[in-house]
């Protein structure tokens, strides 16, 4: 009884604690769906923010592309229009503006005074800069070696019509982008297509690339500008994706991250929440569910103490259910020791009827040793002494068939091992027809066989032909009142296995789930018909093996028995 309490104690305790984290799981998802729409407020503003702030930038190219002092200095071929993009660029807050041949080559440019001026440079293999060439806005984002973070706005010039003239491009220093975000507390980074931070309220994150290994020079980066990113663990809980870090600065010790691709910049912007609040009030909402499980343990506990008086007849009733429990498992092994006998019974019954069928298990050998004893006798009293020997010699190979049939009618009786080795399944198919062609020739059954290149199977040789030879009088029966009467043979193949299919044009099986159940024909009773126990010693037989014997109705009609078998090596 004390072992019975304790483990109902522990059962419960168990389960209170299951509750207890399915209230804590519960109550977490749910506040982690409240700072998932919270964050994807945020992370929409900033997005829709930094687009905000690039949309004057991205305007701009497409004004000076059409402007008189732009076109009129392309078409007349001069490049004195520096001051011009100097002052367009102060009165817009650009960071730098110039201007490209058609063969991308700078020919004027807002710095041309300074002495890291773009005059001369070559810039024709810049993405924003071949799609301006093509008509399009091109936008393109790179780190200069030593120099900032920029974006670049490029705009092909068109003097009333096709080709362009040149290339008028507006890049935009990142840092001043970034000077508005300094003041929000939620992490906003923005990832570029190779996972690199561009732009961040975080400093500590920008040119930060993840994964964290391995680490890849990129065309748009210096080499060694780009850094590792923080140590991570991703996990799931529920549809939200959670990054831990056992840094938690700048990124939060457990942050919801949320994603939002951005196709007008080619990236991806990623919110950081950071999930404390959600996880306090997860454990808020469990530690009330725990005073609510303590105050319900209190009033069971008080109903169990007043229950207590019920004790002695709760173990009365105990013992007599023990008592009954005794009888009844005492009368459940006397019933199963008689099943055992019966089912003992029933095989011994089976094999007396399996001897009265012996018979036709051996008449074709016993047939063929009179036969060839008698020839041997006439060739021996003519002296044709060799011709004598090849009879004698098929008397021998007839009596060692006789001798292993016997032997695997005991191995069926006794479930003795046999080895299973490669067998040619041709050869035996092909004695098999052989033994039984004086019976089908008797009957007019025509053998149409297709077994051309049929692999080795695992098996045992005498009990294929045993199982073959069953199958083939079966269907020599099936086919004696058909109109046509033909015995198709062929196989299939799988991967590991080998299927001979046999298949007759007689009426079919009445009932195909049955055939292979004991005692189970559809011929007469009798030592000249049949005992029902044919199919279920072959069936039996191809357990042994390893395969399977299944039957089934054939679409065009007839019976269909299909032998499987696990495939031989060569």
């Amino acid at each position: 009884m004390i072992i019975r309490q304790s483990i109902l104690a522990l059962v419960v305790l168990c389960a209170l604690l299951a509750a207890l984290l399915a209230v804590f799981d519960l109550s977490y998802r749910s506040s982690l769906n409240r700072l998932s729409d919270i964050g994807n407020l945020r992370l929409e503003q900033a997005s829709d923010r930094l687009l905000g702030q690039l949309e004057p930038y991205q305007q701009l190219p497409n004004l000076l592309a059409k402007h008189p002092t732009v076109t009129d200095a392309k078409r007349e071929g001069t490049a004195d229009i520096g001051g011009f993009l100097l002052n367009t660029a102060l009165g817009t807050g650009t960071e730098d503006i110039y201007v490209l041949d058609r063969a991308g080559v700078v020919v004027a440019s807002s710095n041309e005074a300074d002495t890291d001026s773009y005059v001369d440079a070559d810039f024709s293999s810049r993405p924003d800069v071949r799609a301006a060439m093509n008509g399009r806005l091109g936008f393109h984002h790179a780190l200069e070696t030593g120099g900032p973070r920029n974006f670049f706005y490029s705009r092909g010039i068109i003097d009333q019509s096709p080709p362009v003239l040149g290339v008028v491009v507006a890049k935009v220093d990142v840092a001043e982008l970034e000077f508005e975000w300094s003041i929000d507390d939620t992490v906003t980074a923005f990832f570029d297509r190779d996972d690199v931070v561009f732009l961040s309220n975080r400093p500590e994150l920008v040119l930060r690339q993840f994964p964290l290994t391995p680490l890849v020079d990129l065309p748009r980066y210096p080499s060694g500008a780009l850094r590792p990113f923080y140590e991570v663990t991703k996990s799931t809980v529920g549809v939200h994706e959670i990054w831990s870090t056992p840094m938690p600065d700048p990124l939060p010790a457990d942050a919801l991250v949320l994603h939002r691709y951005m196709p007008q910049i080619d990236m991806t912007a990623r919110i950081f929440m950071s999930t404390a609040s959600a996880q306090s009030a997860a454990v808020q909402r469990t530690a009330l569910a725990a005073a609510l499980i303590a105050l319900v343990g209190m009033a069971l506990f008080l109903f169990v103490l007043n229950r207590r008086r019920l004790t002695d007849r709760l173990a009365v009733e105990a013992r007599a259910k023990a008592q009954l429990e005794a009888r009844v498992a005492k009368r459940t092994e006397q019933l199963e020791r008689a099943q055992d006998d019966l089912v003992q019974a029933g095989k011994l019954a089976a094999l007396g009827h399996m001897s009265a069928g012996i018979s036709h298990e051996l008449n074709q050998p016993l047939a063929t040793i009179q036969i060839l004893s008698e020839n041997a006798k006439k060739l021996q009293s003519r002296g044709r002494h060799d011709e004598t020997a090849e009879n004698l010699s098929e008397i021998s190979a007839q009596t060692g068939r006789i001798s292993r049939i016997l032997k695997n009618l005991r191995a069926f009786a006794r479930k003795d091992d046999i080895s299973i080795e490669a067998v040619d399944l041709n050869a035996v198919l092909s004695e098999a027809l052989r033994m039984s062609d004086a019976r089908l020739a008797t009957d007019g059954v025509t053998v149409l066989r297709d077994t051309t290149g049929m692999p080795l199977a695992k098996g045992g040789e005498v009990r294929l032909q045993q199982v073959l030879m069953n199958i083939i009088n079966n269907a020599a029966d099936a086919l004696r009142n058909a109109e046509i009467k033909q015995l198709h043979i062929g196989y299939d193949t799988t991967a590991s296995a080998v299927m001979l299919k046999l298949r007759d044009t007689g009426s079919g099986l009445d009932n195909p789930t049955c055939v292979f159940e004991p005692f189970f024909t559809t011929k007469e009773i009798g030592a000249s018909k049949g005992l029902g126990l044919g199919l279920s010693i072959s069936h039996g037989i191809m357990g042994s093996l390893g395969g399977a014997l299944t039957a089934q109705n054939h679409p065009d009609g007839g019976a269909e028995f299909t032998m499987t078998l696990e495939k031989a090596e060569p």
